[in-house]
This record gives structure tokens, C-alpha cells and sequence, in this order.
């Protein structure tokens, strides 16, 4: 792997403590490596938005903002950073910003071979079994410059939906 900070004694399952909000889960995920600075919502990059019961593409230049996107993951996990991403697995859900359903934390990324691009690992925060919660060769977001999209196609969430990131912090 080009980077990987993940370390399953800094996994915090679901529910730990009662908790069972996944943007908690991942605060807490961060205070175990040392982070006490966790993003905020006014400051995102934020990929995708649902609209009219699809999720789109943000912005004009979708490109460009994959591109400062995957920049800022790079320059936090060079830097020793795990950082908060947001996914959407179900449209209609309509919380957070209205795209993002769900909060995970990369922690790593790799080159696949097989597919000739890059792939970001997280913890997936909606997990109570520490062994599906860190998992890198499942909890994987392919990162498809091209369309652009960074997506996971099958996640280890219950649901096992694919997972869209809506949102870097």
C-alpha cells in the first residue's frame, strides 16, 4: 500500500459506549490516532448531491473537484492523518446536507492492478465485529479518475449497497 495508517486497536465499533451515531464513531476513530481537530461541514468537498432522487455529480467542473478531493485525502494520510468521508448508500434520506446517509474514515490508499487504479481503505463505522470494521480488502473506495468517482461497489455496511462518497472533511 502507497499509505496505510489503519490499526485495528484504533477500530471503535458501533454502538461502543451506546453510541451509534457513525459521524461520532469516526470523532472517536480520530481521537485514537491522535487527531482532535475532526473537519467541519461548512468545510467539505463535497462530490455529490442528490437531486430529484438521483445522485449527481457536484458542481460544474466535477473534475476538477474530484481532483482537489483526492488531493486533500493524499496530503492528510502523507501528513499521518486519517480523515472523515461521507457516503450515500440510500437515496431519499434526505439528513445530513441531503446526499450523505452515512460517515466512514480512510485511512489508507493502494494501486489494484486488476484495475489500474487507485483504491482508499476505511473503517467502516457501521460495524460491530472489529474484523468487518477494518477490513482492507473489503472496505475499499475505487477511485476512477476518469469518470470521475470514488465508490465502493458492494460495502460492508448491512445493507452490503454501494457506497458513493458524497463528501471529504
Amino acid at each position: 500500500m502507497i499509505f496505510d495508517l489503519g490499526d485495528k486497536n484504533k477500530f471503535v465499533p458501533y454502538g461502543t459506549n451506546g453510541e451509534k451515531n457513525c459521524l461520532n464513531i469516526c470523532k472517536a476513530i480520530l481521537k485514537k490516532h491522535g487527531l482532535n481537530s475532526f473537519g467541519s461541514s461548512a468545510n467539505v468537498y463535497q462530490l455529490m448531491i442528490e437531486e430529484n432522487g438521483e445522485l449527481k455529480p457536484n458542481g460544474d467542473n466535477i473534475h476538477e473537484t474530484y481532483t482537489q478531493a483526492i488531493q486533500c485525502i493524499d496530503e492528510h494520510l502523507k501528513a499521518g492523518r486519517p480523515i472523515i468521508a461521507g457516503v450515500n448508500y440510500q437515496l431519499g434520506k434526505k439528513i445530513n446536507e441531503g446526499a450523505t446517509d452515512h460517515f466512514v474514515v480512510i485511512y489508507g490508499k493502494g494501486y489494484d492492478e486488476n484495475l489500474k487504479c487507485n483504491y482508499y481503505t476505511y473503517y467502516e463505522t457501521g460495524r460491530t465485529n472489529i474484523n468487518e470494521g477494518y477490513n482492507n480488502h473489503v472496505n475499499k473506495f475505487i477511485y476512477d479518475p476518469n469518470i470521475p468517482a470514488l465508490y465502493n461497489p458492494q460495502s460492508n455496511h448491512t445493507s452490503k449497497k454501494r457506497y458513493d462518497v458524497t463528501q471529504i472533511r
